[in-house]
C-alpha cells in the first residue's frame, strides 16, 4: 500500500483510496497509517494525497535537557494516545534513573487551501505524566521497562476518525473485532519488567501479583543483566548480559509456551538454560526487543552504539545489518553519535476481517547535537523494504 518509507526513495506516498475497496470503509485505515508512519500528512477529506520527505521526529514534550530513554509502549499501542513508559533522570538533575511515563499524540492539520505547496512536518505532542506507578520505587537506578503481555486476546479494529478542533486531532474508537492470532501481543496481563541496581549490580527484576519487585532467574552475582524481551511467535525469552565480560543477547527457550510470565520468571532451576545469541562481531550489544520475525538491537561495534536488526529465516537469525542501509537517502538514523535502545511497533489493521498493511513505528534514544540534551526519545516510519 505504500504507506511507509521506500529505501532509496525520498519520498514516502500515500495511495488513494481506490486501490482499497471504497473511500468510507478504507479512510480509518488509510488515513491512520499515514498519521503513525509521521511521514506523509494525508489532506483529510479529500481523495487526493500528499507527500513530504520522511525523517527522524524528537519527541517534544517528553525529552528534557537530561537523559530520556529507554522507551516501551504498553497495550494498546496505537489509539487516539499512545501510552508511553521510559527511564529518565531529570527528576534528580541528571543523578538517578526513574521509571517514568507519558502519552504520545500524532496530530493532523488539512491543508484545504494549500494543497500546491504540500503539508508541513507531522504535528508529534507528548507530554510527561510523572512516574510509573506500575513498578515499585526501589533505591538506586531504574531503567529498562518492558511490558510482557501474559495472554493473547483478539486484534482491535478501529471506528471511522473524527476531528476537532485545530489543529485536527485524529480520535479513534476501539472496539473488540474477532481475528486469528498472528503471533503478536495486543492485550491482557501486563508483567512489567525492569532492571536496578538497589542490591549491588544492575540486574532484571520483575512485578509480582502483590505489586513487588522479585529478581529474574538470569541473574547473575557477578555481572548485569537487562533489556528482557520475549519472541511470541518461537516463544523465547531474550536479554543482555555482560556475564561474559563484554555485554552479549542471551536466549533462553520456553517450550511450552507458558506465557504466565509470573510463574516461572523467578524460577532459578531455569538458569541452566541459558545460552548466548552470538554474531561474529566485536563490541557490546544490547537491548534486543523482538517484534515478528524482526529482532532490533543496539550495539558498539562500529565504535559508538548504532541500530541493527536481523531477521528470523529458514529457522535462524540471519546476519544484523545496519538499520540506516534500509532507510531513505537524506533520513540519518544511525549518526556519529549514540542511538540506543530501539524499539518496533508493529500492528495489523483488520477491516471486515481483511488485515492490511501494518503500521510500523520506530522509536529509539539517542544523544544526537540538536536535542533537548543528554538523550533524547525520537521516532520514525520504518520502510517498507525492511
Amino acid at each position: 500500500m505504500g504507506l511507509v518509507n521506500r529505501a532509496g526513495s525520498p519520498m514516502e506516498s500515500c495511495h488513494g483510496a481506490k486501490a482499497l475497496t471504497g473511500w468510507t470503509r478504507a479512510l480509518p485505515v488509510l488515513l491512520i497509517l499515514c498519521l503513525a508512519a509521521t511521514g506523509c500528512v494525508l489532506d483529510y477529506g479529500l481523495d487526493n494525497t500528499l507527500e513530504m520527505a520522511p525523517g527522524i521526529h524528537p519527541i517534544e514534550g517528553l525529552n528534557t535537557p537530561y537523559d530520556d530513554f529507554n522507551v516501551v509502549a504498553p497495550p494498546p499501542p496505537l489509539h487516539s494516545v499512545i501510552p508511553l513508559v521510559f527511564a529518565s533522570n531529570a527528576h534528580q538533575r541528571g543523578a538517578e534513573f526513574d521509571i517514568v511515563e507519558g502519552h504520545l499524540e500524532i496530530l493532523q492539520r488539512p491543508y484545504h487551501h494549500r494543497r500546491d505547496q504540500g503539508p508541513g512536518p507531522p504535528m508529534i505532542q507528548a507530554h510527561r505524566q510523572g512516574r510509573f506507578p506500575s513498578i515499585p520505587k526501589l533505591p538506586g537506578n531504574q531503567r529498562g521497562p518492558t511490558a510482557l503481555l501474559a495472554e493473547k486476546t483478539s486484534a482491535v479494529s478501529y471506528a471511522p476518525p473524527r476531528t476537532h478542533g485545530d489543529p485536527h486531532a485524529i480520535t479513534l474508537t476501539q472496539r473488540s473485532a474477532p481475528a486469528v492470532w498472528t503471533g503478536e501481543p495486543d492485550a491482557g496481563d501486563v508483567v512489567w519488567v525492569f532492571d536496578s541496581d538497589h542490591e549491588g549490580n544492575r540486574n532484571l527484576y520483575f512485578v509480582d501479583e502483590m505489586g513487588e519487585a522479585r529478581p529474574f532467574f538470569g541473574n547473575t552475582e557477578k555481572s548485569d543483566e537487562a533489556y528482557l524481551t520475549y519472541d511470541y511467535r518461537r516463544h523465547q525469552l531474550y536479554f543482555s548480559s555482560n556475564r561474559s565480560g563484554r555485554y552479549r543477547i542471551y536466549r533462553f527457550d520456553n517450550p511450552d509456551g507458558n506465557t504466565d510470565f509470573r510463574s516461572w520468571l523467578g524460577d532459578k532451576t531455569l538458569a541452566g538454560s541459558i545460552e548466548p545469541v552470538e554474531w561474529a562481531e566485536h563490541g557490546d550489544t544490547l537491548a534486543p526487543h523482538v517484534a515478528g520475525d524482526l529482532l532490533v538491537f543496539a550495539s558498539d561495534r562500529h565504535g559508538q552504539f548504532d541500530l541493527f536488526v536481523t531477521r528470523h529465516q529458514d529457522g535462524r537469525w540471519q546476519s544484523p545489518r545496519d538499520l540506516q542501509h534500509f532507510m531513505p537517502e537524506g533520513v540519518s538514523l544511525n549518526t556519529t553519535a549514540d542511538e540506543f535502545r530501539p524499539l518496533l511497533l508493529k500492528r495489523w489493521f483488520f477491516d471486515q476481517g481483511k488485515p492490511y498493511y501494518p503500521w510500523r513505528l520506530l522509536l529509539f534514544s539517542s544523544n544526537r547535537p540538536g536535542g533537548s540534551g543528554g538523550y533524547d526519545l525520537y521516532l520514525t516510519a520504518l520502510p517498507e523494504t525492511l
